[in-house]
Order: structure tokens, then sequence, then C-alpha cells
């Protein structure tokens, strides 16, 4: 009994406030009528607002330099010896960012006379931008495409900004990576020179050691195994490259980077004979029977080996940076330009006249409430009330 008794006390005040609002149902009515009408006829005088949205879908990442580097034998190099493959792919460049910035805002601005249009007097450009702001939206959505949205009192206007929005990237993402196939293309020509020279210098050495001593020949075994730590030096070299690359365009916190880093660690730890007199990683630690001689033509067998391997990778990337250096292509397609909408987009006059009935209805149940607790209290505390009334006017008088 105690249980049902303690449940009935505290459904009181909400029955009672129900009871309340029923009693008072035409007031509660007319005011949520009027804050509606109202705010529907305030809706009504606003301008109205065209949006307009062009959509496009990023491009793949290029199969370009840095790709090619984890491809084909680098990738089942790297599984044979237990290294997992390179960093995710990231972008060199947000194409959000482009368009939210600064210089992209400032062409708007200029090509569509913003401080006109939205009477900016003083002909300030930061309240331009920032008037330029309200009305765009840029968004990423989940299946990867990209909407431009403009929002403006004219609808042609509009359709006209989203599709010079998509426009300016285009160009600029165009001259980005103009630049950044020259940069690939001169980077990769100073180390493709560099390693062309060395080989070259090892064999006229080579040869005249050949000549010197009367060796030229190894033990099969020997042979092969110098080979695949030529192919694994090759990768680590190729990785290094790739690394000086993504050095010039990414944060030095960028995780494709800091994985790449590891990897090179990795490489660098398992290659046999990396040293000029750490040999043992390829001919065993019993190697006393070869003299200074055949220890020298080894080493020199060896750096020709990664020499010519690493010649026969930058190679043709040397030759498609070349390529992609002298390509002219846009860089982006549009899925969806952008065209003069039919209805406005805002304001959405429905809502803004429910949304001020609501509000006001709100506040007019509190009233009500405020009100009838307020008269409970006269009708159960009459003397208090009148000793309230009492020191009020006594104040009064005296004031």
């Amino acid at each position: 009994m105690a249980e049902v008794s303690t449940s009935d006390n505290a459904s009181r005040p909400i029955m009672r406030s129900l009871i309340v609002m029923l009693r008072h149902w035409r007031f509660l009515l007319a005011a949520f009528a009027l804050a509606a009408v109202i705010g529907g006829v305030f809706a009504a005088l606003m301008p109205e607002w065209y949006k307009s949205s062009a959509t496009f879908l990023p491009p793949q990442r290029r199969s370009g330099l840095l790709e090619r580097l984890g491809a084909g034998g680098i990738s089942s190099t790297l599984r044979s010896f237990g290294i997992s493959g390179l960093g995710g792919e990231g972008e060199g460049y947000s194409y959000i960012a482009i368009l939210e910035s600064r210089s992209m805002g400032e062409r708007m601005v200029e090509e569509f006379d913003l401080m006109q249009v939205y009477e900016i007097i003083d002909g300030s450009m930061e309240k331009a931008l920032k008037a330029l702001g309200n009305n765009t939206d840029f968004a990423y959505v989940d299946d990867g495409r990209v909407i431009i949205s403009v929002w403006d009192r004219d609808e042609q206007r509009a359709a006209a900004m989203a599709n010079a929005y998509f426009r300016h990237l285009n160009e600029i993402s165009t001259r980005l990576n103009s630049i950044e196939a020259r940069h690939n293309s001169e980077f990769i020509h100073l180390r493709y020179t560099a390693v062309t020279d060395s080989l070259r210098r090892l064999e006229r050495q080579f040869a005249a050691f050949q000549r010197r001593t009367n060796i030229y020949a190894l033990e099969e075994q020997t042979k092969a195994a110098i080979e695949a730590a030529g192919e694994l030096y090759a990768v680590l070299g190729m990785q290094k490259v790739r690394l000086g690359m993504l050095e010039r365009t990414r944060r030095p916190d960028d995780a494709e980077l800091q994985s790449l880093r590891i990897t090179i660690s990795e490489l660098e730890d398992q290659v046999p004979g990396m040293g000029d007199n750490d040999l043992a990683g390829l001919i065993g630690k019993d190697r006393t029977d070869l003299g200074e001689e055949g220890l020298t033509y080894l080493r020199l067998y060896r750096d020709i080996e990664i020499l010519s391997r690493l010649q026969g990778i930058l190679l043709p990337l040397y030759q498609q940076a070349r390529i992609e250096e002298q390509k002219d292509m846009q860089a982006l397609v549009p899925l969806d330009t952008a065209r003069a909408a039919e209805r406005h987009d805002r304001p959405q006059r429905t809502v803004v006249a429910l949304t001020a009935g609501f509000s006001i209805l709100a506040l007019a149940i509190v009233f009500v409430l405020l009100r009838e607790r307020f008269l409970y209290y006269i009708y159960r505390y009459p003397d208090a009330w009148t000793s309230v009334l009492r020191t009020i006017g006594f104040r009064r008088s005296n004031s």
C-alpha cells in the first residue's frame, strides 16, 4: 500500500498540470496560432534564397610513380623477407581545403562582384568572405562524392557560382598535378644520373680488377646470394626515393610517411651485406679462405648488382615521370553540373511558422502553470499573502 501511495503522489503533479493545460486549451491554442501566423508572415517577407549544387567524384589515386614502387616484384620481395606493404594511399592536398581557401574566396568575390551582391558598403574583403562562407557549403559524403553547394537570391547566379567553384578547383588541381609531376621528374632524374655515374665508375674498376687478378667467376651459391641481396637493396633504394618524394608534399605526421619510414627501417635491419666489411650475410661467417682480393671482388660484384637493379627500376620511372610532366589534362570530371533551382531553398516558411508557434506554445504553457501555482498558494496561505501585500504597501507608503 505504501508503494501505491508513493506512485500516486508522484503522478499527481503531472495529472494536475495536464488538467490545468486542458482547462486553458483555448488560450494555448490561440497563442500557438497567433505565433504561427506572425512567424509565417515574417518568413513571407524574408528574401528567397536559391540553392544550386555541383557534384564531382575525386579521381582514383593515379597509377603513377609512387604506386609503381609497391607493385609487382617489389611487393613480392618485401613479403619474402617478412615485411608488410607500404602505408595507405593519401592525397597530397585536400579538395575541400582548396575550396575553402582565401584565394578561392577572393576569386569568387571579384568574379561575381559579391561586394555589391551582399551590400557591403565599406568594401571590406573580410566581410565579403564571411558572407560568402555563410552561403556556401562543401561536403565530402560517404560514397566518395564532393558536393559544392551555393545559395544566392538569384537562382542563375547561384548555379553560375557553383560551376565557377568547380572550374577554379579544376584549374588549381591541374596546376598542382603539373608541379608535382615536374618535381618528381627532376628528383628521379637526379637519382638516376647519380646511380648511372656510380655504376659506370664501378664497372670500370671491376674490369680493371679482373684484368689484374684474373678472377672472373663466382660460386653459384655466392652469386645467387649476392643477386638476392642486390634485389632487396634495390628495393630499399627505391623506398628511399619514395620517401624523398613524399617528404616534399606531405606533413611530417602523415600516416603513409610514418609507415614508409618503418618499412625502410625494417629493410635496413634485414638486408645482408650492407656495409663494406659486412659480407657475412652473403657468404657466411666462415670466410677465412678468402683473401683481400677475393673480398674486394665480392664487394665490387655486390655493388654493381645493386646499382644495376636500381638503375633498371629508375629508368622506367623516369620515363613515366617525363610523360606525366608533359600531360595537359583536367584533373576532375563533374558528375552533375549546377543548374538553376526551380524553387527556393530558404527560408522554409512552414518550418519558420511551426517553430515560432511551438516556441510561444511552450512559453504559454509555462505561464499557465506558474499562474496556476501562484493562485494555489494565494488560496492555500491567505494570511501569508495578506502579510506580503501589507509589506509591499508599507514600503510603497514609505517611499
